[in-house]
């Protein structure tokens, strides 16, 4: 190989080496600039408890319109901070199957009523039978606190619907309704007790 080609590849390696560290020193992080954050459990409760102080607050980095928006994809954790027509407007119960409701009776933390009428069968489980026409006369009887979670059912899911949405319309933020109803959860195999609840 020749001498000249020798030098030329090696000037264009330092020309090369010389562009990469400009560049490098250009678009680079400095070490010094570098905040090191530890993931610890200490640390994200500082920072929940800190939102949490003022949630409602818009923070720093949003816009008071931005800050609405994001509280709007998360009304169960924002309910306080929007007023009672815009919570009917943001809060809407859930539909669950039968699986659903399989899993959640295994760790029951929910009030289950039977809102079908007349008087049916029942999911093993059920804690009242309200007739969904009757829910907004009986509910603060059994669910005093609008964040309770409460599942209806009926025999197919249309009166558990309608009872459904008369919760959320009365300001309860956990509303479950069991898709199919009671005819859902037979045809999935599940239990039913054949007996009035007393």
């Amino acid at each position: 190989m020749k001498t000249e080609n020798i030098l030329t590849i090696i000037l264009a390696i330092i020309v090369l080496a010389g562009f990469v560290w400009s560049a490098y020193s250009f678009y680079g992080v400095k070490e010094s600039n570098i905040v090191s954050i530890q993931d610890t459990t200490e640390n994200y409760n500082k920072a929940v408890g800190s939102e949490l102080e003022d949630k409602c607050k818009t923070p720093e980095g949003y816009t008071d319109e931005g800050w609405k928006e994001h509280m709007s994809h998360h009304p169960d954790r924002y309910v306080g901070c929007f007023s009672e027509e815009e919570q009917k407007v943001l809060i809407d119960y859930t539909d669950i199957s039968s699986t659903d409701l399989s899993n959640m009776l295994e760790n029951k933390n929910f009030v289950l009523i039977d809102t079908h009428i007349p008087e049916q069968s029942h999911i093993p489980g059920t804690d009242n039978f309200i007739p969904y026409n009757e829910i907004k006369n009986r509910i603060a009887a059994v669910a005093p606190d609008k964040g309770t979670n409460i599942v209806l059912y009926c025999r197919s899911g249309s009166m558990s619907e309608q009872a459904s949405k008369e919760l959320i319309d009365m300001g309860y933020s956990n509303v479950f309704n069991l898709k199919g109803g009671l005819n859902g959860w037979k045809s999935e195999g599940y239990d039913v007790i054949d007996a009035p609840l007393e």
